[in-house]
């Protein structure tokens, strides 16, 4: 029987029914759980409290109970799109999708989750363009206009599959007209990214990484999903290579190799100094393993605070706050919300803002192999998501 989460064992405690339907209540040695059990043999605990804390108990029955009614209202019924959704999502996402990583598993399954959520209860039969564009408009009024359109694309695909499986005649999201809004566009520059590797590669290790993968980006134009995990295999005498992290399912591999030049040497020389542990990867975290996306994100944003908050000392004072807060979370202690100011600051930049620069620097160089540095497929793609160029310049006709 496959479980979503642990319960405790049956020798801990006796089963004791809820009045809930398939909602029970298990007394361990030191917490009561209350679990739910799904008609697929699935189960799964929905709440737990310390044993003899009554107000905790009573307050974690109330929302397992809420929990366990809302479940079962929204619960899979034979012949729905939550019935349709859930088999391509267990039969066929492995095998459409490339991106298996546990960070792009995790992304489509908060898209199946939402769509559940919307369409579940549909007949697939009875789907309409109308109903797309009902979810548009809602997503857009809960503050996602645009991860609603990656959603309804998700949507979409499925379709496809459901017209080979029978389920529907027709494809009733083709063509629609999707939710516009203004794109996220941070411009950086060198003169932005070497101060702060400068600052990094005088700081204890973990910042080091940050400020050493930010030149190391800059220097290579990869993507922050290459750089992340990149293998010290990747070391060639030609240079430093890596295979495209971003294809579609049935394209050909990409390898991009970057010739040695003396500044690339010195940043992955600094990056492999004075490491505490042993490492297959070039920016490892502090166990030697490969960073997840969220821990990278969590070491680069106390990172970032680290060096704005040597020149602002509003932003050093953001940073003390947060690392009150998490103090105290990690304690157990309620802990009030800082207002996050870091991302608005100037000096602020993502280490994915980091290759759209390095790719505006080779178009503003006119570097020959300015296209095989961005190694997109189409060009295109490279004019219209990564040149940040603001002047464009030409010599006159004649």
């Amino acid at each position: 029987m496959g479980r979503t989460s642990r319960h405790s064992p049956k020798s801990a405690g006796k089963n004791e029914p809820t009045g809930i339907d398939r909602l029970y209540k298990r007394t361990g040695v030191r917490k009561v759980s209350f679990w739910y059990k799904f008609p697929d043999g699935r189960s799964e605990t929905f709440e737990t409290a310390v044993r003899g804390d009554r107000a905790a108990i009573h307050e974690a029955e109330r929302r397992a109970k809420r929990r366990a009614v809302d479940v079962q209202e929204g619960q899979i019924i034979a012949g729905s799109v939550a019935d349709a959704i859930d088999r391509f999502r267990t039969e066929y996402d492995v095998n459409h999708f490339r991106d298996q990583s546990r960070d792009g598993k995790y992304v489509r399954e908060s898209y199946y989750e939402k769509l559940t959520r919307f369409f579940g209860k549909m007949a697939p039969a009875r789907l309409e363009t109308i109903h797309g564009y009902q979810y548009l408009d809602a997503r857009a009024a809960a503050g996602a206009p645009m991860g609603a359109n990656k959603e309804l694309a998700l949507m979409q695909t499925m379709c496809n599959y459901w017209i080979r499986w029978g389920l529907i005649k027709i494809n009733p999201f083709v063509g629609m007209m999707l939710n516009q809004g203004d794109p996220d566009v941070r411009t950086v520059t060198k003169a932005e990214i070497v101060p702060f590797y400068l600052w990094a590669v005088r700081q204890p290790q973990a910042y080091r990484t940050m400020g050493v993968a930010a030149m190391f980006t800059y220097l290579t134009g990869f993507r922050a999903a290459e750089v992340r995990p990149f293998h010290m295999s990747g070391l060639t005498e030609a240079g430093v290579r890596v295979i495209s992290a971003k294809r579609k399912k049935g394209e050909a591999q990409t390898v991009k190799l970057r010739e040695w030049s003396m500044r690339l040497r010195t940043v992955v020389e600094r990056a492999k100094r004075d490491r505490k542990v042993a490492s297959i990867y070039l920016f490892p975290n502090r166990r030697g393993q490969a960073y997840s996306k969220s821990g990278w994100t969590s070491v680069w944003q106390d990172a970032m605070y680290a060096y704005i908050g040597e020149f602002d000392p509003a932003i050093a004072r953001e940073f003390e706050a947060k690392c009150k807060r998490e103090a105290a979370q990690r304690r157990g202690e309620k802990a009030d919300d800082v207002a996050l100011k870091l991302v608005e600051h100037p000096a602020y930049f993502a280490l994915s803002d980091v290759r759209p620069a390095a790719i505006t620097a080779k178009l503003e160089a006119r570097d020959a192999d300015a296209y095989d540095f961005a190694a997109h497929a189409n060009p295109s793609t490279t004019h219209k998501h990564y040149d940040r160029r603001k002047v464009r310049r030409a010599s006159a006709t004649e």
